[in-house]
């Protein structure tokens, strides 16, 4: 595998990105750091001009969404095999493009795997444009001709047994977000489905069924038997893998402790691997003396008074409520009650 170059601690690279633009669909886009970055390179002649633009509430997108063809073939020209987080700062299946640019797009993450070695992960917000395309004999057709454009290999599509080396995954903020989102993806043709939920703005509780031992994961384990009980179909497609992660950047909002340890907990006790990925801007912790706000398990801001900021313990919790620090996302850290959580799902790569 070649060295990892992407600042994103789940991926190798994160610099193939052959869309410019979105638009927000949910309230974990409201600090997006792409539509920050295209808003300060929105002058004319710079990149992010057409598709985002300076207002007096920040960078805000236009609702421009356009492929970067001259960037569509970047993974063919990485000759080592690598793990390539797919437009980490668009989103592939925005209504805004087209189902033949959506396939030709699919094509070429295909041909990125098989002719490359690479493995491909794909994460989006529209989860249910993900399904139905996915589950599309039309799409598929496509994809089929686009491969056979490029004269690579051919390509036949079986939907018992998606491209290996392509992850998919939706985003989860929120407990309504993952209700929405995650039978769509359940119900999606693909070998690796994870869940990244960033930035984690409230407790997630998952159905038992959404975190069923997925065949890879009893394999490696051998938690759970075939014949186990409640081993249904859904349970037979369930997430190989979850992400977690605070927010980052300007006016970053804070993560309970509550909520990532949640998630870590739900994962152990199902054999589903668990990635923690970042505390973000807020940090929670006992040496931290900055800024400090107390956050409840249900995501409430509780103004902390002097006598509970002169507490010895400035990480003791307040009520229901934990202090939180604001330390920025490199002091916050990795460290989930004082370990990091670096698991991956048990796949070839």
């Amino acid at each position: 595998m070649m060295a990892r170059t992407s600042k994103i601690e789940w991926t190798d690279r994160s610099d193939w990105n052959p869309i410019r633009g979105c638009t927000r669909v949910s309230e974990g886009c409201r600090h997006c750091y792409a539509e920050r970055m295209a808003g300060r390179f929105s002058k004319p002649g710079m990149w992010g001009h057409g598709i985002a633009e300076r207002t007096p509430a920040g960078a805000r997108w236009t609702g421009r969404v356009a492929m970067q063809w001259d960037r569509l073939d970047l993974p063919m020209r990485w000759r080592k095999p690598a793990m390539i987080f797919a437009s980490s700062t668009a989103d592939w299946f925005h209504e805004s493009l087209t189902i033949d640019e959506i396939a030709t797009l699919y094509a070429m993450a295909v041909s990125a795997t098989v002719e490359r070695g690479h493995t491909i992960q794909i994460l989006t917000k529209r989860a249910a444009r993900m399904r139905e395309l996915l589950n599309s004999d039309e799409f598929w057709r496509l994809v089929a001709h686009r491969r056979c454009d490029w004269a690579w290999s051919a390509f036949h599509y079986d939907a018992a047994s998606p491209p290996t080396r392509i992850w998919l995954g939706i985003s989860a903020e929120d407990q309504q977000r993952a209700d929405e989102r995650i039978p769509h993806l359940l119900a999606t043709p693909a070998a690796v489905r994870f869940v990244s939920c960033e930035p984690l703005l409230g407790p997630i509780q998952f159905d038992p069924l959404w975190l069923r031992a997925s065949p890879s994961t009893v394999a490696a384990s051998g938690r759970l038997p075939s014949d186990a009980p409640g081993w249904t179909r859904i349970g037979m497609n369930a997430l190989d893998w979850v992400i977690c992660g605070g927010e980052s950047g300007p006016h970053a909002r804070p993560m309970h402790p509550q909520w990532a340890r949640g998630l870590r907990d739900q994962c152990a006790a199902a054999g589903v691997p668990f990635f923690f990925k970042q505390w973000g801007a807020w940090g929670n912790g006992s040496d931290f003396a900055a800024d400090a706000m107390a956050v409840t398990s249900d995501g409430r801001v509780v103004e902390p008074t002097s006598d509970s900021l002169a507490a010895a313990d400035r990480a003791a919790p307040i009520g229901n409520a934990t202090m939180m620090h604001c330390v920025g996302k490199a002091r916050a850290g990795r460290l989930l009650d004082g370990r990091e959580h670096n698991e991956m799902p048990e796949v070839a790569r």
